[in-house]
């Protein structure tokens, strides 16, 4: 079975306590169903936001992991143009890639209510960072 096979059996939730730790209320006898290919889009959209690239250029793959989530992420990350002045963070290319790895972890987490347990990230490309300038 593939990841993508394995990422689109639903998720179940099933609340443990009386009180929503989160402080929402109470909880409601039940189950709560996230199927992958909704959390797939999901972690897109944030890959998406943090990077500023666009939706279509980022792929992830969500698959079980023992109960926990596991994402396999396919995205371009944008770099300054080399003529200009800007610079890229301390840490380069592997800085931003680890800030989406733990950005994409809680963001997630927040959203969907999963534990993710690992975020192995591919940079398939780069974009240009363009400051408004011509040349």
């Amino acid at each position: 079975m593939t990841a993508v096979a394995t990422a689109s059996s639903a998720v179940e939730r099933t609340p443990a306590a009386s009180d929503d730790v989160r402080g929402s209320g109470p909880v409601v006898s039940g189950h709560v169903s996230i199927p992958g290919k909704v959390l797939q889009k999901m972690a897109t959209a944030v890959v998406a936001e943090t990077l500023r690239v666009r939706r279509a250029d980022v792929r992830v793959e969500a698959a079980d992991d023992a109960g926990q989530l596991a994402l396999r992420v396919s995205t371009p990350v944008r770099v300054p143009m080399l003529s200009e002045a800007m610079t890229m963070p301390e840490g380069g290319v592997v800085a931003v890639v680890r800030d989406l790895q733990s950005t994409l972890t809680r963001r997630v987490s927040d959203l969907a209510g999963r534990t993710v347990s690992r975020v192995d990230v591919t940079v398939s490309g780069s974009r240009l960072e363009r400051t408004g300038h011509t040349s």
